[in-house]
């Protein structure tokens, strides 16, 4: 008899089991894998979710009107509606609205290009509408620790004379926090942004937005002229090693 109640047993605990797999109206539903870039919403020029392996989720915008397809916009600059007189707390966390003027944020920026090599590209308009650009196929910045140091462009090409590599191996700074290497002047407070100065800048994309097409510090990139810019736009993408 107590063989018989212990084999009972069994069955009941084998037809629990079969129970628990069998259950009706339950299907099983596969984790949603988060693309790591742009380059996964082919031909899409919208903002989208992505997330590099063992970090949170966060919206980017994608860019495939400008210069190809798969670019993840990092700034933009077109209209002065949004300041860039920030502190490095707003550089770094970022700011703005990705529909229309904003800067992506020095930590997933750092992440991004550090994750994969990337390239970089620079849309340039002025207030007579006349366009420039210039790519560059290797960016990368540094981590916090090294103050996000600009430490690779790798080679540039486009219709623009080079006005970002005078930056290269040069620190980010800020009005609340001089990294530049002048030693009388503070670049990020005298011209209201954070960049990546030296003494003080060649380029500047996060200047002032200038509404006019005049002679004085604002958006600029020297080696084409020294008036402001109406329009600029960084992007970067994954390097296609296809």
């Amino acid at each position: 008899m107590k063989e018989l109640q212990t084999e009972l047993n069994d069955k009941n605990v084998q037809i629990n089991v079969i129970q628990i797999f069998t259950k009706p109206n339950e299907t099983f539903v596969e984790p949603k894998v988060v693309p790591a870039s742009c380059l996964a919403f082919v031909n899409s020029s919208d903002v989208h979710t992505i997330a590099i392996a063992g970090n949170e989720s966060f919206e980017v915008c994608c860019d495939s009107r400008t210069a190809g397809s798969g670019w993840t916009v990092i700034q933009r600059r077109q209209d002065g509606s949004v300041s860039f007189n920030r502190t490095w707390s707003e550089y770094r966390a970022g700011f703005g609205q990705l529909n229309g003027e904003f800067f992506i944020g020095l930590d997933k920026l750092q992440l991004l290009t550090n994750s994969q090599p990337h390239e970089l590209y620079i849309q340039l308009i002025d207030f007579h509408n006349e366009q420039r650009y210039a790519h560059y196929d290797h960016f990368v910045i540094g981590n916090e620790a090294e103050s996000f140091m600009l430490k690779s462009l790798g080679a540039i090409s486009g219709n623009v004379t080079d006005s970002m590599t005078a930056h290269l191996n040069h620190k980010f700074s800020t009005p609340d926090r001089d990294n530049d290497e002048s030693k009388h002047r503070h670049c990020a407070a005298e011209f209201h942004s954070g960049w990546w100065f030296r003494k003080c800048y060649v380029c500047n994309l996060n200047g002032r937005y200038i509404h006019d097409n005049v002679e004085f510090a604002g958006i600029e990139w020297r080696q084409w002229h020294f008036y402001p810019l109406k329009f600029v736009q960084m992007m970067i993408r994954p390097i296609n090693k296809a």
